[in-house]
């Protein structure tokens, strides 16, 4: 081991526009409408510099009859596919997708050669589900109405009373960017989604696949591998907050900087094992373009390697706020196990890779219940099985563990010591995870990059924040990375978003600002302010702007994206964090950076 990591230099890559255009292909300009084979879009990828830059206020022109909203496209060539970590990861792999139409033919072609002359199949089992899609016109623009907003704002039937209507073909500036839009309709439509399973495949090995079924269509060929055995080296991949928001396909499109994210994690890495997302995937579950334009903008990539998902809060929002969330929505586009037959919003789950024990969980699991009065952000019932999970784990030798999910308990931005739900696990969650000996937890939901010191629990009364920095020796390798010596604590990382929404590093700019921008943490002192901060060992807000002066300002403006890359041999581990500049929209050159990098050895070697 110490004679490979600790002998590795980290890696930065510049790429030109031109060089990212070919790499991302076709693909990373598509609305879902032309992924499905509708018409043309006014994509984010197509349109001019000074388009894309205007930021004068958006005052639609109206017109008094609504655009002629087009059908949603019949597409039955093998879409929103993922390969998903699922079973044993050495004898097993699941793949989840969808057509519109239904074949009961389906299924996964497996071969190692590439060439399909050793072919394993498969059987898919298909679910018939409902599918929202928003309306849009002839041209693939979405259609707007703008409800008034003065008295009645409602006829006598109850709908909302409509000045007028407009499509995105209009709209630019950062208060549409944000969110500020206007009302829209839904269609729904029947789709399948098709779920299988490959089992009986050979451990450490490359495999090569296709879905679909000879009826309807079979998709291009794409790989996975399976895990070793204990200790064999491998890396994966971490990124989170793809986020993409249907709003702003058209005006810069999201889901192709997480594609363009994915894209620069997995050159990066050069060789990685799998991926994993750890939550948001898509910004309104509800609405199904979302996910097919995230999907099919990430799809040579989501092809190039299995991924392991947590589910995000954003993965079961309905459109409209207070409705009741789309709890199936995550489980239906990701085929990922379910523990206790527990589908809400997302499932918890865990997996073994080369020694390494993954524990998934599912932090919207917070809805009030018999099993989670309090409504915390993990019940009692996915509390108790962490538990039994990570135990049974040790006992049958694993040495490293690593936790992942969303919302998170140490970050540089307000949702790790303000979301009520997460509040009211804090101190039962973190206690745990020091009794388990939970060396990594992986996290999403604040969209700022953060990495805090070994950490280990202390209890309410003696801290807020449930952690001390734990003292613990380093060295420095060969390789000029610095590791930890056998912490007892963990490490809690959150590589910012690899989409382009922002969040305010609201611990870093004094007490005024924190009180003004987030009143809900004014009993926050300065020595609290000070104490929180030093838990981190790295941490900040990627984007340079200045949008938050004075107000916390969920900006949908970043060229700043993140991953992380974790390379894991025997007893060792190093997490190297890098940052994505340059908005490539706009022709500007891309470039990905080396930003934090430390490691852990394990054990008394």
């Amino acid at each position: 081991m110490k004679d490979d990591l600790h002998n590795r230099k980290p890696l930065v890559v510049k790429l030109s526009a031109g060089l990212l255009a070919a790499a991302l292909g076709a693909s990373a300009v598509l609305s879902p409408v032309e992924a499905a084979g509708g018409g043309s879009s006014n994509a984010a990828g197509t349109a001019p510099a000074e388009e894309a830059v205007e930021q004068e206020e958006f005052s639609p022109v109206l017109s008094s009859e609504k655009p002629v909203v087009a059908d949603v496209p019949v597409n039955n060539t093998p879409n929103r596919i993922i390969t998903t970590i699922n079973g044993d990861t050495s004898t097993e792999m699941a793949f989840n997708w969808y057509t519109s139409d239904l074949f009961e033919d389906a299924k996964v072609w497996v071969s190692k050669s590439g060439n399909f002359d050793d072919t394993l199949e498969f059987d898919a089992e298909a679910a018939e589900v409902t599918s929202s899609y928003a309306e849009r016109d002839a041209n693939g623009n979405y259609i707007f109405a703008e409800v008034k907003e003065d008295e009645p704002v409602e006829d006598s039937s109850g709908e909302p009373v409509i000045n007028g209507y407009y499509t995105d073909e209009q709209a630019h500036g950062d208060e549409w960017m944000s969110g500020d839009y206007g009302h829209i309709e839904l269609t729904d439509v029947t789709e399948y989604s098709y779920k299988a399973q490959a089992e009986g495949l050979e451990p450490n090995s490359t495999y090569y696949y296709q879905v679909g079924s000879e009826a309807g269509g079979i998709s291009e060929t794409g790989t996975f591998k399976t895990s070793g055995e204990k200790g064999d080296p491998f890396k994966f991949v971490h990124y989170t907050d793809t986020q993409n928001a249907f709003w702003n396909e058209n005006v810069r499109n999201e889901a192709s900087y997480g594609a363009n994210t994915l894209m620069n994690a997995l050159e990066t890495a050069g060789d990685a094992d799998f991926v994993l997302h750890t939550g948001d995937v898509v910004e309104t579950a509800e609405v199904e373009d979302e996910w097919v334009d995230l999907f099919e903008q990430s799809r040579p990539y989501f092809m190039q390697a299995a991924m392991a998902v947590a589910s995000g809060n954003h993965d079961e929002y309905a459109l409209n706020y207070g409705d009741e969330p789309l709890t199936e929505k995550f489980n239906e586009h990701v085929n990922v196990p379910v523990a206790n037959d527990k589908i809400d919003g997302g499932s918890y789950y865990s997996f073994d890779y080369n020694g390494v024990h993954f524990v998934t969980l599912n932090t919207n699991d917070n809805k009030e219940s018999d099993d989670n009065p309090e409504g915390k952000a993990i019940g009692e019932e996915q509390m108790q099985w962490i538990t039994e999970d990570v135990e049974e784990a040790r006992a049958n030798g694993a040495e490293w563990i690593v936790l992942n999910y969303h919302k998170p308990l140490y970050s540089k931005s307000y949702h790790s010591l303000q979301d009520e739900d997460v509040q009211k696990v804090r101190e039962e969650l973190t206690a745990l995870i020091d009794e388990l000996d939970i060396d990594l937890a992986l996290q999403g939901h604040d969209h700022v990059i953060s990495r805090t010191h070994s950490l280990t629990h202390v209890p309410t009364e003696e801290n807020f924040s449930n952690a001390e920095v734990e003292d613990v020796e380093t060295f420095v390798g060969d390789n000029g990375v610095e590791y930890m010596e056998d912490p007892d604590g963990t490490v809690y990382v959150l590589p910012n978003t690899g989409g382009t929404k922002e969040y305010d590093d609201v611990y870093s700019k004094g007490l005024d600002h924190l009180h003004e921008v987030r009143p809900d943490l004014n009993w926050m002192t300065e020595e609290d302010m000070d104490y929180y901060n030093s838990l981190f060992g790295f941490g900040g807000q990627p984007q340079e702007t200045d949008a938050f002066s004075d107000s916390h300002s969920n900006n949908r403006d970043s060229s700043s994206q993140n991953f992380a890359i974790y390379e894991v041999e025997d007893d060792e581990m190093i997490v190297s964090m890098y940052q994505l500049e340059g908005d490539f929209m706009l022709g500007e050159e891309r470039t990905v950076e080396l930003v934090d990098q430390f490691g852990i050895q394990n054990g008394d070697e």
